[in-house]
Order: structure tokens, then C-alpha cells, then sequence
């Protein structure tokens, strides 16, 4: 056989190769992408969003309407309006999309189609990423299909990817992989470190919820420096130098001038552009030190002191963020809302309502965090920072987790490739073969959610659940159409409908499901516990037009606290003079009061 033939078997061989993944791969992003859009196409994509769906949508709409682009006040919630803490960087892809597809669909196939395609783009990221890290893990190409096999089971991540959702988590685990991917590669890479910091500081400008990883992978990188010197002072000082830049720049880009130095703690603003510009500006300062003093013991020194320092004036001057995020609330929104919003509940909680769950939520990413360590005792001096940066952002979220359950998403997510990379590593011959795909099947969040379902009866009886009240029957845009139809007014709604009503109708509504909404909450919640009279002047107080509940599902946690209050009272069917019964389609399931005037 002529040596021309051997070459093209082995360019035909190496095709083969890497086409086959890529086949498998694109096969496994298709079938995950249309099992997420599947309820959405039931039921419609409009009536799949949640909460914050709907109201991103609604500032969507009001940003492409005219609404200033440093203006994030909603003024149709809790009139004269209420100021949000959410991003233009999200709104902003979403109206190009919209307004690039209005001359084409309309504007309500143009909404319809982005709602559809931004998560799918998103999710198509998200598997890319995964693949990568894993690849970067394990130096090898071989656990990547295994990879990303395992993320399009990853059931606590996965609802962030369904068709409808728009709200901002899914971005923030997207710019969280970058940034591990990145931090993984910083030794070899001054320009990675660079897109690293861009990355943190993307995330941070969405939204906070990110921040404990970030900062976990901050440490790392500082802790870098400080074992390794000078040898790594190149690519450490443009983490640092990128992640100030790019917070200082994305600043006067999103904020006004007077949010530069708010102390605004639950959103981009003067805390976070203090951590960021901050700690980029610490370890540039230190590695300016290094340069004439190049020693461990100096690094250490002049890191413990400038943390010290930056500690210290970061309490000194936001003395708020360093307080519990919810103690600005009504004691009564905290106990009948905050309390009960499923996404923020601890650790303890959801295994007392949902013992069945934990092994999905919280299991696999221990487990994996597990395998990861292991991997870091017998890795090679040379490979162990990035196993570092993994663990150390791994941890941060699965300690966020425990604190409020919605940080579990991201921390799945982020255990994924750690878990397959980890598995090649510690056991080289499972790369080799299905082995690792079966057994990292075998560990999904999938599985354990299979597990926990079939051991419920069991997991009820040690934990004996709590009952957190019915899960309302009206949630969707459907459910409140028809007030469409009811001149414009002021709504007294349950706090989870108050976005619904928002992006169906032009009303305006008291009540959302968002801290800084505290008032508004506040305000229902006091109404639906209040004795006819104290009702009647509350309403006429907020210039109320119209009260609303859903008959199927009224607010027992009320209820048991206010047998005698206008909760119960419309639920025992019992309308008081100051109300007026408003006729709608009998098939409705809300039940809508005008208040007389």
C-alpha cells in the first residue's frame, strides 16, 4: 500500500473522529432543546414563563417603548412606581432580537420567537462550555461527549433553559463557566486571565447572585500569585487589571451617575464596583511590591495587609452589605413571602418540605466536589491550580446552596465537567470506552432524582414534610386575560400574579414578587388580614380599584393567621358592601372585586 494511501486512511480516520462527536453532541443539544420547549409549545410560550419571565418581559417592552435605558423603575408596580435592581444587559439582546424580528412576525411573533430562541442559545453555550472545562480538566477529548451527555440531564439546572426563560439566571451560568474555563487556563494565558476578569465582571453587572463564586475564584487566583510570584505575575495582573477595567467601564454604561456610589448591596453599584475595581487594584498593587521584594513571606504580608485594608474600608464605608439581605423587610412579608419563595429557601427547609429532592439538588454536587478533590491529592504539581479554581467555585455555590436553595443551579452546572474530568482522571480507563458514560449516568441528577422519588415514602417518614400551603391554580398570562376588558386600575392581586398582570394587561398592581417591592407586599398582605373595616380604608388609602383572588387556591398561611379577615371572608364566599362582585367568563379562575368609590 502506497504511503498516499495510508495518508488519506489516516485523514479520513481523523475526520471520522472528530465528527462523530460533534454529530452526537449537536444530537444531544437538539433532543435537550426541544424536550425544554415542549411545554411551551403546549400550553403556549407566553403562559410557560414564571414570575420573572413575565417581568423581564415587561421591561423589556417598556425599554423598546421609551423608557430611559438608566431608568429601571417599574411604574405600574406599586404605584407611583417601584425601583428594580435588575440589568439593561439583559434587556438589551432581547429587544435587538424583538425589534430585528418585528418586521417579520409582528410584534407579538417577534416577542413569541425570542422567547424561544434566547434560551436555546444559551443552553447551546452552556454545553459548549461544559464540553471545554472538561476537556481542560482532563487533557483529553475523550470525557467531552460524557460531559455534556451529563448536562442536558443536570435537573436542577435545566429549568433555566427552557423555552420562556428570560429573566437573567441562565446568562449568569453561562458567564460562570467562562469564567472557571478561563481561571483553569491562567497560567498559560495572559490573555484568558484577561477574559476571566471580563466575565466576573459581566456576571456581577447582571446581578449578585453570582458573587460568592466569583470571589472563591478571586481567592484563588490571589493565592496563585502569592505561591507562585513572579512566574505568574503576568497573567494574574491582567485578571486583575480586566476585572477593574471592565467594572469600571461597564459602570457609567449602565448606572446613572448618582448609583456610582449607592449603597446599593443587591445590585451592580458602589459595593460591588468596590470589590471589583477594588480587589483588581489590590493585586495589581501587590504585584508591584513583588517586583522589588520577591519573596513568599512579603506576598503573604502585602496580601494580608491590603486585604485588611480593603476589609476594613469596604465595611467602613457599606455597612448595610454587611447585614442580613432581608432585615429592611416587614417582619410580615418575611414570615407569609419571603419565607415561603421556593428559590430562596435554606438548605433545611427544603428537606423538611421536599426530602425527595435533596439527593438531585444538593447530592450530585457534593459527590462531584468529592471526586474533585480526590483528583487534586493525585494530580501533578503542574495541574493542580486548575483543579483548585473548580473546587474552590464548586464550593462557593454548593455553601450558597445551603443558604438559599437557587444557587444549586449554578452549582450543578459547574460540577458537571468536574465530575466526568475527575472520573477520567482518577480511573484513565473509563475514557477510553462508554464506561464513563454510563457510570456518569449513573450519578446524574437525574438518577438521584429517580432514586429519591422511588425512597419518598421512606424519606417521608424520617423527615415527616411540612406542609408550605397550596400551590396556586392561577399563575400563567391565560388566567388573567380576562381584565383586559375591566377600564385601567389599580389591582390588589397575590404577589406571584402581579408580573402576569403587568405583561397581559395595562393595569397596575400593588404587589410583586421582589424584595425591593417590600411596601406593596407589605400593603396585601395587611389588606387580605384585615377586618372589613380596616380593609375598606386601606383600599381607599392606596387608591385601590380592584382586588383579586384566586378561589381555588386562596392563601391558607393567611387564612390560619386571619380567620375573620378579607381572605377568608371572599374565600368563604362572603363579599363585604365596599366591594363589588365584577362578572367574568364563569370558566375564569380569578375572581375580581371593584371597589366602590
Amino acid at each position: 500500500m502506497s504511503d498516499l494511501t495510508l495518508t488519506a486512511g489516516r485523514a479520513r480516520q481523523k475526520a471520522q473522529d472528530g465528527t462523530y462527536p460533534l454529530i452526537l453532541i449537536s444530537s444531544l443539544f437538539l433532543a435537550a432543546a426541544i424536550i425544554l420547549a415542549l411545554p411551551a409549545i403546549k400550553d403556549g410560550v407566553f403562559d410557560a414563563l414564571s414570575t420573572d419571565d413575565a417581568f423581564r418581559l415587561v421591561e423589556v417592552r417598556d425599554l423598546i417603548g421609551g423608557q430611559s435605558w438608566f431608568d429601571l423603575s417599574q411604574y405600574r408596580m406599586n404605584p407611583p412606581g417601584t425601583l428594580m435592581h435588575w440589568s439593561r444587559l439583559i434587556d438589551a439582546p432581547l429587544a435587538a432580537f424583538i425589534l430585528l424580528l418585528k418586521p417579520i412576525l409582528g410584534m407579538h411573533g417577534a416577542e413569541a420567537a425570542t422567547l424561544y430562541l434566547w434560551p436555546t442559545l444559551l443552553l447551546a453555550l452552556a454545553l459548549v462550555l461544559v464540553a471545554a472545562i472538561a476537556r481542560q480538566m482532563s487533557n483529553s477529548r475523550s470525557p467531552v461527549i460524557a460531559a455534556v451527555a451529563l448536562a442536558v440531564v443536570c435537573v436542577p439546572a435545566l429549568g433555566h433553559f427552557r423555552a420562556g426563560a428570560i429573566d437573567h439566571h441562565n446568562a449568569q451560568i453561562d458567564l460562570v463557566l467562562a469564567l472557571v474555563l478561563m481561571a483553569v487556563q491562567i497560567e498559560r494565558s495572559a490573555a484568558k486571565a484577561a477574559l476571566g476578569g471580563l466575565f466576573a465582571a459581566l456576571s456581577l453587572a447582571i446581578g449578585v447572585e453570582m458573587l460568592p463564586a466569583i470571589a472563591a475564584v478571586g481567592l484563588a487566583v490571589f493565592g496563585l500569585f502569592v505561591w507562585r510570584g513572579a512566574v505568574v505575575a503576568r497573567q494574574v495582573g491582567a485578571f486583575g487589571a480586566a476585572l477593574a477595567a471592565s467594572s469600571l467601564l461597564l459602570a457609567p454604561a449602565l448606572l446613572p451617575p448618582a448609583a456610582l456610589t449607592a449603597p446599593v448591596c443587591d445590585a451592580f453599584g458602589g459595593p460591588v464596583l468596590l470589590l471589583t475595581a477594588g480587589g483588581g487594584a489590590c493585586l495589581l498593587l501587590m504585584i508591584a511590591i513583588d517586583r522589588y521584594f520577591q519573596t513568599l513571606s512579603m506576598r503573604l504580608v502585602s496580601g494580608a495587609a491590603l486585604g485588611i485594608v480593603f476589609a476594613g474600608a469596604f465595611v467602613a464605608l457599606f455597612p448595610g452589605c454587611v447585614a442580613p439581605p432581608y432585615a429592611h423587610l416587614d417582619p410580615l412579608v418575611i414570615s407569609l413571602w419571603i419565607g415561603n419563595v421556593a428559590e430562596a429557601m435554606p438548605f433545611g427547609r427544603i428537606l423538611q418540605l421536599f426530602p425527595e429532592k435533596t439527593a438531585a439538588v444538593y447530592g450530585f454536587s457534593l459527590l462531584s466536589l468529592g471526586f474533585a478533590v480526590a483528583t487534586l491529592i493525585r494530580s501533578a504539581p503542574a495541574e493542580r491550580f486548575r483543579w483548585i479554581v473548580g473546587i474552590a467555585a464548586l464550593t462557593a455555590l454548593i455553601l450558597t446552596s445551603f443558604w438559599e436553595v437557587r444557587a444549586a443551579a449554578g452549582a450543578s452546572m459547574v460540577a458537571t465537567p468536574l465530575l466526568v474530568a475527575s472520573l477520567a482522571v482518577l480511573w484513565p480507563r473509563l475514557a477510553s470506552g462508554p464506561s464513563l458514560l454510563v457510570l456518569s449516568a449513573l450519578l446524574s441528577p437525574l438518577s438521584l432524582a429517580a432514586v429519591g422519588l422511588s425512597i419518598k415514602p421512606l424519606t417521608d417518614t424520617m423527615f415527616k414534610p411540612d406542609i408550605i400551603g397550596d400551590i396556586s391554580s392561577c399563575h400563567s398570562l391565560a388566567d388573567v386575560a380576562s381584565l383586559r376588558r375591566l377600564p385601567k386600575g389599580r389591582v390588589m392581586a397575590p404577589v406571584d400574579l402581579g408580573p402576569a398582570i403587568l405583561a397581559q394587561t395595562n393595569h397596575d398592581v400593588f404587589a410583586g414578587p421582589y424584595h425591593r417591592d417590600n411596601d406593596g407586599i407589605a400593603a396585601l398582605i395587611r389588606l387580605m388580614m384585615a377586618s372589613p373595616a380596616a380593609a375598606e380604608q386601606i383600599l381607599k388609602n392606596r387608591g385601590a380599584d380592584y382586588v383579586l383572588t384566586c378561589p381555588a387556591s386562596p392563601d391558607t398561611n393567611i387564612i390560619k393567621l386571619a380567620p375573620d379577615g378579607l381572605e377568608a371572608r371572599l374565600a368563604r364566599g362572603e363579599t363585604p358592601d365596599f366591594l363589588e362582585r365584577v362578572q367574568l367568563d364563569p370558566a375564569d379562575k380569578i375572581a375580581v372585586w371593584r371597589v366602590r368609590k
